[in-house]
């Protein structure tokens, strides 16, 4: 299920009208009509002011209760999150986990800029990272210090010490993150 399909689901289980619940988080009804009909991808901030009008944490709106004991995430139906004033973009993988003691995001980013700052992502305590670049050159800035990163590398990190990434390359970076706990 995308994630357009998701918000709109949520929505009629609350019985919500797309109007109301426009209104509800101080967005557009023409908005949330392109987001549920996945024509639109939404930033962090927007998917925040949805979740909060829907009475959900942002998390729920990416969780998904697999079929038995599998769940395969098709490439197509990946909730992709966006950020105000930055180019990088998150495919949120394995949807149904994204609640549990295991998540992962595949974050790409554009040709010479900086990760989303640490500040505008929640980071709980004891929450641990495992970065592997899976394309390009990067740079790890974390807790002040900075380290240089090629496609196949990878850092373990404490999610709570102030962190970020940059694409130091020439073309597109990509990185897995797995957070733990």
């Amino acid at each position: 299920m995308s994630l357009g399909e998701r918000l709109k689901a949520l929505r009629k289980e609350r019985a919500l009208q797309q109007k109301v619940l426009a209104e509800k988080s101080g967005l557009t009804p023409s908005l949330i009509s392109q987001i549920e009909s996945d024509k639109l991808t939404p930033s962090l901030n927007t998917l925040g002011r949805i979740a909060g009008a829907l009475g959900l944490p942002i998390a729920q709106l990416f969780d998904q209760s697999p079929n038995g004991r599998i769940h395969i995430g098709k490439k197509k139906d990946y909730a992709t999150v966006t950020f105000d004033g930055s180019t990088e973009r998150w495919q949120v993988l394995g949807a149904g986990l994204f609640q549990g003691k295991l998540r992962a995001v595949l974050s790409t980013l554009g040709r010479q800029s900086m990760g989303v700052p640490p500040e505008r992502v929640r980071i709980e305590p004891g929450q641990m990272k495992l970065l592997y670049i899976v394309k390009g050159k990067a740079a790890l800035h974390y807790n002040g210090e900075r380290f240089l990163l090629d496609a196949g590398d990878s850092a373990y990190l404490d999610g709570g010490v102030e962190h970020t990434w940059e694409n130091i390359g020439t073309d597109e970076a990509a990185a897995l993150w797995v957070i733990t706990g």
